[in-house]
């Protein structure tokens, strides 16, 4: 039999599908929206939810004829595109106009080949992962020529390897971090002079118990030869968020480590410590089950917020997932497909300074998909950002109006639950975090009304001891004087 809270859940679920089956319905003018919006609840089942972001037009390039991009950076109203293989940088805007062209390094005799990879530092210099020629450039806002910076000084890599940088991003401080092809020793760690300092944040090796004493005692020597070939995995892309750590994504993960909640992404400090929250209740890793034509979610490129909410896009599918500060899913989006608003071959992700507008970059269809942020997701975005700020009384305003739009919201109740916390409110964060599903704050909520009702009552409880602790004596004493009136009452009578 389902038990009542799972049947108080069951009926949440339903009645918020058909919430958003109303608000989809009356939303005539994104009623062929070609993708699907999501979240995975407490049970592992993939509810309907409103639309977060909803398409709103492509910026093609077909004045310029952008070829094969594989990297994009937004900052602000200006766009930069690794445009491989024309071997270029192009800097455009939202009208898709072209404002700059990088082609050359020092010079017209040194040119750009097959750059991978494009990074806008704070004081707008321009920094390129020249794939082809071995190396990174640094241009000023104008693209004027500042520095090179080469293949790392390191007894660590072979003389006869092939310096490939894919990917960059330049930190607060100046450090330079990069990604290259075939390096699984972590991430590439340069000063702000260009030189070598050491590998950062290497990928752990995820392997199995059962395939550590296979190796050890049962293999034979070709078969430990082939299992040698088990090496850390590279990341894919990177991104620098606002407190000046880096998120790395990793999207060559088998099915086995998927299975196996491997860390398709991480948040590293500067001393390589991956610091990324995991408390929701699935492992980060897209979908958490394979699509139906067997692929699991496989991250390219991330993209953060100020107030800790991050990104993710799955070129495997075509999608975007949305995570908060402590790794709970807000929600999935997109697909793969040739209708417009689908994705066919999504490399990149960015988002303006607000998140009001989403950008993917499809090297396939050689432009970049614009996404506006809906009323919900205005709300959605608006609750997590106040409760990063602490103004418990407006996040509660926007969780509420959340809820309001979606009923079936588990991850709403929770944000209810905290704020209400933070005020010390705990009997109401208790009710928040039980409809929401989240024992872990349910029990943080429930030691504090303990101990609020213990506090309130400290009196009466110490008092009630007091009489419980004195009450034997007090019998006694009743008892004995009972017994010397019974006793001198006897010996008046005998004389």
């Amino acid at each position: 039999m389902i038990s009542a809270s799972k049947l108080f859940n069951r009926i949440l679920t339903l009645a918020g599908v058909v919430t958003v089956s109303v608000m989809t319905f009356g939303t005539t003018a994104h009623a062929n929206v070609p993708y699907d919006t999501y979240a995975y609840n407490y049970y592992g089942e993939a509810v309907a939810q409103p639309h977060v972001y909803l398409f709103d037009r492509t910026i093609d390039f077909d004045g310029f004829d952008i070829k094969n991009p594989q990297d994009m950076f937004v900052n602000g109203d200006e766009i930069y595109i690794a445009d491989t293989d024309n071997s270029r940088i192009v800097k455009t805007n939202e009208k898709g106009e072209e404002l700059l062209v990088i082609s050359c390094g020092k010079g017209e005799s040194d040119p750009l080949s097959k750059p991978q990879g494009v990074f806008v530092s704070a004081d707008n210099h321009i920094f390129v992962a020249d794939s082809g020629n071995g190396r990174i450039v640094e241009f000023d806002e104008t693209g004027a020529y500042v520095k090179e910076i080469g293949r790392p000084v390191t007894d660590l890599i072979d003389e006869s390897f092939i310096y490939t940088p894919q990917k960059v991003v330049v930190d607060k401080d100046g450090r330079i971090y990069v990604t290259a092809y075939g390096i699984n020793m972590g991430l590439l760690e340069f000063n702000e002079e260009g030189e070598f300092q050491s590998f950062m944040g290497a990928a752990k090796v995820s392997v199995s118990f059962f395939e550590y004493i296979w190796k050890n005692y049962f293999s034979t020597r070709e078969q430990k030869a082939r299992m040698a070939t088990i090496v850390p995995t590279e990341y894919s892309n990177l991104y620098v968020d606002q407190e000046n750590f880096i998120y790395a994504t990793i999207n060559n993960l088998s099915s086995a480590d998927m299975m196996n909640g491997a860390d398709a992404i991480r948040r590293l400090n500067p001393t390589g410590d991956d610091i990324l929250r995991r408390l929701g209740h699935y492992d980060i890793i897209g979908d958490i089950y394979r699509s139906q034509d067997g692929a699991w979610s496989s991250f390219v490129d991330v993209a953060a917020t100020d107030y800790g909410c991050y990104f993710i896009l799955d070129q495997a599918n075509g999608k975007v997932f949305g995570y908060d500060y402590d790794g709970n899913s807000l929600f999935a989006f997109g697909r793969n497909g040739n209708r417009e608003g689908n994705v066919q071959n999504a490399v990149a992700i960015g988002i303006s300074n607000d998140a009001d507008k989403l950008y993917i970059l499809d090297y396939q269809l050689a432009g970049i998909l614009v996404f506006d942020l809906t009323e919900y997701g205005d709300h959605l975005l608006s609750a997590l950002r106040l409760t990063n700020l602490g103004d418990s009384d407006g996040a509660i305003r926007e969780w509420r109006e959340v809820l309001r739009l979606n009923g079936n919201n588990e991850f709403a109740y929770s944000g209810l639950g905290k704020n209400y916390l933070a005020e010390g409110d705990y009997k109401t964060a208790l009710e928040y975090f039980k409809n929401g599903n989240n024992k872990k704050y349910y029990s943080k909520a429930l030691y504090y009304r303990r101990k609020e009702i213990m506090e309130k009552n400290f009196g009466k409880v110490m008092f009630g001891v007091a009489i419980l602790a004195l009450l034997p004596a007090a019998i006694t004493i009743i008892r004995r004087i009972k017994k010397w009136a019974g006793e001198a009452r006897c010996a008046m009578e005998e004389n």
